[in-house]
C-alpha cells in the first residue's frame, strides 16, 4: 500500500509539472484527435455537419460576390457607353443642326467636318451611332442593354419612331457625300503638292475618307441584316421541330393494332 501511494503521488507530481512546461502544450489539431478518437457517431455527425453548413456558406458568398462585381462590371460598360453615345449625339446635333438643308446640306456639313478637323475614327462612330438610331427608329427587332435597380437587363426593342426616323433618315449619305468633297479638294490641293504624310492616311484618311465611310456603313447594314437572316432561320428551326413533333404526336395516337 505504501508502495503504490508514493508510485500515485510520484505520476501525480510529474504531471503537475508537466502541465506548466511549454513544450508539453498541445495545439489545437493535437486536441482534436482525442475528442474525435473518443468521440461518439453522433457527434461526429455534427461536426461534419457543421463543416458542411460552413462550406456552403462559404460558396453562397462567394457566388454572391462574383454576381455583384459582374453586375457592377455591366453597369460600368453600359454607363461607360451611354456617356459616349451621348457625346456622339452632341456631335451628331453639331453637324446635322435642325436647320440644315437636306439639299444643300452636303456642302454645308464638308465645311463644318473640314472645320471641325474630325479624325476618321470619329466620323466612324458617327456613321454607327447614326445607324443603330436609324435603326431602332424604323422598328426593326435590335437588342438594347437598360438598367433597372442596380440590375443589368437586355430587352429586344421593336418600337417604330416616326419622328427620330425622320430626323436621322439619309444623315449617313449626307456624310458620305461630304467625305467625297473633302476628298476631292483633298486630291486637288495634292496635285499642287504632292508631300503626302503618314496622318494623312492613319487620321485623317484623306483622299478615302468617302470610301472608308461607306464601307462602314455597308457592313452594318450588313451585319444587321445577317443577324435578321440567323434570327429568322432559328425560327424556321423551332417551327419544322414543333411541326414534326406534332406530326409524330398524331402518328403514335393513329396507329391501329390491327391493319
Amino acid at each position: 500500500m505504501i508502495f503504490l501511494s508514493k508510485a500515485l503521488l510520484h505520476a501525480f507530481l510529474v504531471g503537475f509539472a508537466l502541465s506548466f512546461s511549454p513544450r508539453t502544450i498541445p495545439s489545437t489539431r493535437m486536441q482534436l484527435r482525442p475528442m474525435q478518437q473518443g468521440a461518439s457517431p453522433t457527434l461526429l455527425s455534427m461536426s461534419a455537419q457543421s463543416d458542411a453548413e460552413a462550406l456552403l456558406r462559404k460558396a453562397r458568398e462567394l457566388r454572391a460576390q462574383a454576381e455583384a462585381d459582374e453586375s457592377t462590371l455591366h453597369t460600368s460598360l453600359i454607363n461607360k457607353k451611354k456617356a459616349q453615345d451621348d457625346e456622339t449625339d452632341n456631335l451628331i446635333q453639331d453637324l446635322f443642326p435642325l436647320s440644315l438643308p437636306r439639299d444643300k446640306g452636303a456642302k454645308i456639313l464638308s465645311d463644318t467636318m473640314e472645320k471641325k478637323r474630325l479624325s476618321v475614327a470619329c466620323l466612324k462612330r458617327v456613321v454607327e451611332r447614326l445607324h443603330k438610331r436609324e435603326v431602332a427608329a424604323r422598328g426593326l427587332d435590335h437588342v438594347e442593354p437598360s438598367l433597372k435597380n442596380t440590375q443589368v437587363t437586355f430587352e429586344r426593342v421593336s418600337d417604330a419612331n416616326e419622328q427620330e426616323l425622320k430626323r436621322v433618315d439619309g444623315l449617313i449619305q449626307m456624310l458620305i457625300e461630304a467625305a467625297a468633297i473633302l476628298d476631292e479638294k483633298h486630291l486637288k490641293e495634292q496635285e499642287l503638292n504632292p508631300v503626302r504624310h503618314h496622318v494623312d492616311d492613319s487620321h485623317w484618311a484623306s483622299g478615302k475618307l468617302s470610301e472608308t465611310l461607306a464601307e462602314k456603313a455597308h457592313f452594318l447594314g450588313r451585319e444587321h441584316e445577317d443577324q435578321f437572316k440567323d434570327r429568322l432561320q432559328e425560327y424556321y428551326e423551332a417551327a419544322k421541330k414543333k411541326d414534326s413533333k406534332h406530326v409524330a404526336g398524331r402518328d403514335e395516337s393513329s396507329t391501329s393494332m390491327f391493319p
